[in-house]
């Protein structure tokens, strides 16, 4: 692979890296106002009858959004440091790509859920995003293990 292309590459990497950060950054700040600033557009309202509830659906998004951030980090490390030794698709990445399909459904889950639990609102909703995301993730991940497996092929024929 030519040398600008890695560059390339690089770049797009960190400058998803530097969109997803500052993604990443604004909902660690949108879920603190809500918990603390009683000025916050939508502050969180606290119900008795459902707070357990509450609490596991802010703890997942923040665990979600930050494994999420993680995965995709160590996707294009391993995606560039693959492609300065010669590997296209590294195979390290195709469980990776699995467990991100996992949290995928766990963030779909959890944001179907959101607005009602800061509202302090009882409503369980499982949305058609809550399976169609991770499916779509899973198809991803097929379709780079056809890839890695292309790529390798093609290496041993040459």
């Amino acid at each position: 692979m030519k040398n600008s292309t890695q560059k390339s590459i690089k770049r797009l990497s960190v400058a998803t890296l530097i969109i997803g950060g500052i993604t990443l950054a604004y909902l660690y700040w949108e879920m603190i106002a809500q918990l603390w600033v009683d000025s916050y557009i939508y502050p969180l309202t606290w119900n008795p009858d459902i707070k357990g509830w509450q609490i596991f659906i802010l703890v997942a998004r923040f665990i979600g959004i930050t494994a999420l951030f993680i995965l995709c980090w160590v996707f294009l490390h391993r995606t560039n440091r693959g492609l300065a030794n010669g590997e296209i698709f590294p195979k390290s990445n195709i469980p990776l790509i699995r467990w991100t399909a996992l949290v995928a459904a766990l963030l779909a889950f959890v944001d179907s859920n959101y607005e009602a639990v800061v509202k302090g609102e009882s409503e369980f909703m499982l949305e058609s995003n809550t399976i169609l995301i991770p499916l779509i993730v899973l198809l991803f991940a097929g379709l780079y293990k056809m890839a890695y497996l292309a790529a390798k092929d093609s290496n041993l024929a040459i």
